[in-house]
């Protein structure tokens, strides 16, 4: 068997404890090559496969063939007891660096807990499941891709219609991200289309309204032209019938039963309004606090929209940065790039001298080897022998001293060189170290700093807290408090309302016979006529609330009493009001009144149901008494009607009497009761009820000051708190900003510290390869001087005998020389050639380190380049995952405005309402108080008359608020009828205009303002309408491109992979309508050898199982993944097929790392490593594992 070759494995174990059947720890140690997982059915096998499944991010409980999640914890067997915890653990090879993490080995875990607590981590630190997924991002792993093919795989393209298959090409081609947001963009585009269907609808009926509308407002102007002037008309009735009125007062009444009944009716429909009002109101004031509510959600979505937008112009500030860094470093790498060019250039120069050098030195050699030759012959002659033998030594001596002397001018030059070289290093290097000291010192203090921010922010954020938290707080104090004032508010002017209106009473004297108030006052005037009278029964008594009704039904008419001084008082009362015509009146002279008190008999006394006589029931000064005496005195109040009537038979019907309720026996038997409609003005109770109110009132007043100090309070508090956060706010966002803006400078110097650490080192290296090669060289020197002395020396020695011999032997000296000199000059060039020769060779070997060293710098900013676009990348990801917030709170922030549109229209109707309903309250509060004026006009001629006058005074105050003597000034000598006729023709023309629509000239202009607004929205949904299409269109444009690639990519693949697994044929892919690429259908197309081309759902079983196995290949290797677990695919397969599977696996194992779960022969026989699955103990897996080597076995136990 054929081994692979060397690769790094990615996936290097799994260890699985407490997962399905693997109730004990099991550890698949995983290695290169194939590994097959084998056991017989039932055996857990294709648990590993699911526990793999699982630690990748799998949340579906089908998927891993189970119905909930803790259906994956061991649960238990015949004789084990289930396990509280399952947990695998997957061992990854990162020394590539395929993982963006800076370690050699990575370790992911997860865990689950039978409570469903579960946990995921990475090198046992705990971690997100999206910090997984997104680490398996692009690495072509993952649950999403082809790392884990089952063999449910395989039956889904066998089963697939060929519009469902297309999915498969759209994995491969990652266009799934591509299709959500299509998706997506289609909703919006529908919501956004539906909104300007909507917003067409309100414009165009806000069209509708606008002309009609304009009509209306028009005739309201005029309805209230017309209104005025009747107005103005009807006051001039008003006058005229109060002056015809004045002239009638002496009239006689008349029955008056219906007149009460009526007035009696209008109060008890006043009483059902004023309740609905106090409701409505209720409700307004709740839809008031639910409008405020609404209001604050809307400016907190405010705030968090524009805390979104701050964190994206940040995000985008920091964007901006890594683009210059990028920019930066390009052009770095850039200069690196060109340096590594020029110093390759002049290695190619350096290389081709080097070639030219060696073919001079070999020409040289020759030509030296030529002379040698020559002179080989003179040499046999004895004495040119010794000649020779000199010229030869000192050739030597010369050759060496040239030697040394070249090889020290060279190596003085290099020494000159490398000390500059090592001067160079050292500036170079200094310069680094201040950098990097300076790099540091600002390192360190950014650290602080950034630390100082993040604890100041963190204390800014608690204090932001608890300063909401005390908003809050405020806030629903103070919608308490402004409950609790409005509420004491109107109480307040409930009871003020109430004491004017009895005051205006008191002083009116309203409720008195018109004499009783002409002679009281004209006393309070001071006329003389009227000096001697003390007052009316009813002002001079006081009695207690209980005893109210009673004593007023006692009294009945003698409450409109007057007490006079004395008889002579009372006749000159009596002749002021005859003079005057000013009615009649009861008069009290106190010096001849005689009082009338009884005695009660102690049968009657002793009653239970016996109170006292009415006239001890009452306080009063005791000058009055002969005039209380003689009004109550032979009164008896009683506690109810039964009390009365027994009482009464008691004293033979003999006393009046009168009980709590107003109900009266009176002498000789008759009975008088029923219910009483108790007006709120009765006169006993009046004074009290005005005292009453205005102590009430005083206690109210105070209570509403300190209430509004404590909301005024709250409020300026809260201020205080708004302006505090709104502080914080700004102070936490700036130190944000700083902390964004002194990382991303941090992040810079610790690159930039790196990158000198980097440099330093090479820098050290550099000097100290250059010290060392200095040292050497000074060596070196000096013994290349110490040898160019003693060849010096040698040379004038051998010269001077040379010249001794020469003197013997000119002609032989002289040929000898010749060839000598030719020689020695040839070897004296020569040995100058090698000198340059050896020197090119030391430069080429310095230029060559130099490229070395420009490459490994290239490629570390090349990294850091990588490092900062990664940064970037994930940057950008945080831009986009902001647009998609601000998207999302932008939509929330308008539907709340909706919200807040729609509360306050529903308090504007409310509101409308609770006018509505207080205008009909007035009206039927006037129409009550008419026919009270009426009723008490009523009681006697006089008394109707004036009653009239009065109503008609009070409809002058009331409905025109004009007094008597304003409305004089509107007296005219018209005629009435004349009056009538023109107020007839004025209702006569409102009539004529029709349906008035008061509200119209209010709701015109705000109908064209909402007409404006609409409009302005109709121009933002057009646009975001034409924005939403065009993204639509790039998507889909995108799409197209990337499936029509991974298409063809996927179909080239398929095509070898079927001509390789069916040794021989032809397979294809073909698009079912290739004008529609987001639509169309694939269909596969299968030749197997020796056969035409058929559809696959003709094809036999093995076939198709083998042709979905070759797409399934195809598609992983389009979409590669550094290992991949098959499940059984190849369950469905005869042998021969098999043999073919296991052999292309086989050869692809060579790049990839396949772990195959199979129970086939073929596959096993293939396999590197088997693993066992058994099932020794029942319910519970084991795990042996066989190394093959060659025929050769090793089982272990694992």
């Amino acid at each position: 068997m054929t081994k692979p070759e060397n690769f790094p494995v990615f996936l290097k174990g799994i260890h699985i404890q407490g997962f399905k059947s693997f109730a004990d720890a099991v550890k698949l140690e995983l290695g290169q090559g194939l590994s097959v997982i084998v056991g017989p059915n039932g055996s857990g096998k294709s648990n590993v496969a699911d526990a793999v499944r699982w630690v990748l991010g799998e949340q579906s409980a089908k998927s891993l063939r189970g119905s909930k999640m803790e259906d994956v914890i061991f649960s238990g067997s015949t004789q084990r007891r289930p396990v509280g915890m399952a947990e695998v653990s997957l061992i990854f090879d990162n020394t590539t660096g395929i993982f963006p993490l800076d370690f050699r080995e990575l370790t992911i875990t997860r865990r689950v807990y039978r409570d469903g607590e579960g946990q995921y981590l990475i090198n046992k630190a705990a971690c997100r499941l999206k910090d997984i997924q997104e680490l398996f991002m692009d690495t072509g792993a993952g649950k999403e891709g082809f790392s884990i093919i089952g063999q449910g795989r395989v039956e889904e393209i066998l089963t697939l219609k060929s519009e469902e298959r297309r999915s498969l090409i759209e994995e491969a081609a990652g266009i799934t991200k591509y299709r959500s947001r299509k998706r997506e963009a289609l909703k919006r585009l529908d919501a956004t289309t539906l909104n300007l269907e909507r917003i067409n609808d309100i414009v165009q009926e806000i069209e509708g309204q606008l002309t009609p509308l304009a009509a209306q407002a028009q005739v309201a102007e005029q309805s209230l032209a017309l209104m005025q002037e009747q107005k103005r008309l009807e006051i001039l009735g008003v006058v005229q019938d109060i002056s015809e009125v004045k002239q009638k007062l002496l009239k006689a009444g008349q029955d008056f039963g219906n007149l009460q009944a009526s007035a009696l009716e209008a109060q008890a429909t006043v009483g059902l309004k004023e309740a609905q009002s106090l409701q409505l109101k209720d409700e307004l004031q709740g839809l008031d606090t639910l409008l405020q509510q609404k209001q604050e959600r809307v400016f907190q979505s405010e705030q968090a929209l524009n805390s979104l937008k701050h964190d994206q112009n940040l995000r985008k500030e920091r964007f901006n940065y890594f683009d210059e860094q990028t920019d930066r470093l390009t052009q770095e790498i850039n200069g690196d790039e060109e340096r590594v060019k020029l110093l390759q250039e002049r290695i190619k120069t350096l290389v081709a001298k080097q070639a030219i050098l060696n073919h001079t030195v070999e020409e040289t050699r020759r030509k030296v080897a030529d002379q040698e030759q020559k002179l080989s012959g003179i040499r046999e002659n004895t004495l040119a022998k010794d000649i020779e033998g000199l010229k030869a030594d000192l050739f030597q001596a010369l050759t060496e001293q040239a030697n040394c002397s070249n090889e020290l001018t060279g190596t003085r030059h290099t020494l000159a060189s490398l000390e500059q070289d090592i001067f160079r290093i050292e500036q170079e290097q200094e310069l680094k170290n201040k950098e990097n000291e300076s790099l540091l010192a600002t390192s360190a203090d950014q650290e602080r700093e950034l630390n100082q921010l993040v604890i100041q922010a963190q204390a800014t954020e608690k204090e932001e807290l608890e300063h909401r938290a005390e908003l809050n707080k405020l806030k629903a104090l103070g919608i308490e408090r402004a409950k609790d004032l409005q509420k004491q508010r109107t109480l307040s002017d409930q009871a003020r309302a109430r004491l004017h209106a009895l005051q205006s009473l008191e002083d009116s004297l309203e409720g008195y016979q018109r004499g009783v108030r002409e002679v009281m006052l004209a006393k309070k005037k001071g006329l003389k006529d009227c000096q001697g009278l003390c007052g009316t029964v009813a002002d001079l008594i006081t009695v207690e609330e209980k005893y109210e009704l009673a004593v007023e039904t006692a009294l009945g008419a003698g409450m409109q009493n007057v007490i006079a001084e004395n008889e002579h008082s009372a006749k000159r009362a009596i002749a002021y009001l005859k003079a005057h015509q000013l009615g009649r009146v009861t008069f009290l002279p106190l010096d001849v009144i005689q009082g009338n008190r009884m005695s009660v008999s102690k049968v009657v006394a002793q009653d239970e149901g016996y109170i006292g006589l009415a006239v001890d029931l009452i306080t009063y000064n005791n000058s009055y008494l002969p005039a209380m005496e003689f009004l109550l005195g032979r009164i008896v109040v009683v506690t109810d009607m039964e009390a009365a009537t027994r009482i009464a038979r008691a004293s033979g019907y003999k006393l009046r009497i009168v009980t709590f309720e107003g109900d009266q026996v009176y002498p000789g038997g008759s009975l008088s009761g029923g219910s009483i409609q108790r007006k709120g003005g009765n006169l006993l109770g009046r004074s009290r009820e005005i005292e009453t109110l205005r102590i009430s009132l005083g206690k109210m007043e105070k209570d509403l000051t300190q209430k509004e100090r404590e909301c005024l309070a709250n409020d300026q508090r809260l201020r205080e708190q708004q302006e505090i956060l709104e502080s914080l706010g700004l102070k936490l966002r700036n130190q944000q900003e700083l902390q964004v803006k002194l990382r991303a400078q941090h992040e810079n110097v610790l690159s930039q510290l790196r990158r000198l650490a980097g440099d330093l080192l090479g820098l050290r290296q550099r000097c100290k390869e250059a010290i060392t090669q200095k040292d050497e060289l000074t060596l070196r020197l000096t013994s290349l001087t110490e040898s160019m002395g003693t060849a010096e020396r040698t040379s004038a020695d051998l010269r001077e005998a040379y010249n001794h011999r020469e003197s013997e032997a000119k002609i032989v000296a002289e040929e000898i020389e010749t060839y000598t000199e030719k020689l020695t000059q040839e070897k004296i060039q020569l040995a100058k050639w090698e000198q340059e020769l050896t020197q090119c060779m030391e430069q080429l070997s310095q230029e060559r380190k130099g490229v070395r060293e420009s490459e490994l710098n290239l490629a570390e900013k090349k990294q850091r380049k990588a490092d900062i676009e990664q940064t970037r990348w994930s940057v950008e990801q945080e831009l986009e995952s902001l647009s998609q917030q601000l998207a999302k709170h932008s939509k929330a922030q308008e539907n709340q405005q909706y919200e807040l549109m729609q509360s306050r229209q529903a308090r504007e109707g409310l509101s409308s309402r609770v006018l509505e309903l207080d205008q009909e309250l007035h009206s039927i509060r006037q129409e009550a108080r008419t026919l009270e004026q009426r009723l008490h006009a009523h009681e006697i001629r006089v008394v109707r008359w004036e009653t009239e006058c009065e109503a008609a005074l009070n409809r002058l105050s009331e409905e025109f608020s004009l007094t008597w003597e304003e409305g004089m000034l509107y007296q005219t000598d018209e005629d009435r009828t004349v009056l009538w006729k023109r107020v007839q023709e004025i209702k006569r023309q409102i009539e004529e205009l029709g349906p008035i629509n008061q509200a119209a000239i209010e709701e015109y202009p705000k109908i064209l303002k909402r007409r404006e607004f609409m409009l302005a929205q109709q121009e933002d949904l057009i646009e975001a309408n034409q924005t939403l299409r065009q993204l639509i269109s790039e998507l889909d444009k995108t799409m197209s491109e990337r499936f029509t690639e991974s298409f063809k990519a996927v179909n080239e693949a398929f095509q070898e992979v079927f001509k390789e697994l069916f040794d021989g044929g032809h397979a294809e892919l073909q698009l079912v309508d290739p004008e529609l690429i987001l639509e169309t259908g694939v269909e596969i197309i299968a030749q197997p050898p020796g056969k035409k081309p058929q559809l696959l759902s003709l094809l036999s079983g093995g076939e198709r199982a083998l042709t979905a196995i070759a797409i399934l290949f195809a598609l992983l290797r389009v979409k590669p993944s550094p290992f991949c677990i098959l499940d059984e695919i190849e369950a469905s397969l005869d042998d021969a097929n098999v043999q073919r599977f296991a052999q292309y696996i086989h050869r692809l194992s060579h790049s990839t790392q396949f772990i195959v779960v199979s129970h086939r022969k073929g596959t096993m026989e293939s396999a590197d490593v088997l693993y066992g699955i058994t099932m020794e103990e029942s319910g519970v897996s084991k795990l042996l594992s066989v190394k093959l080597d060659g025929r050769g076995e090793r089982p272990e136990s694992a």
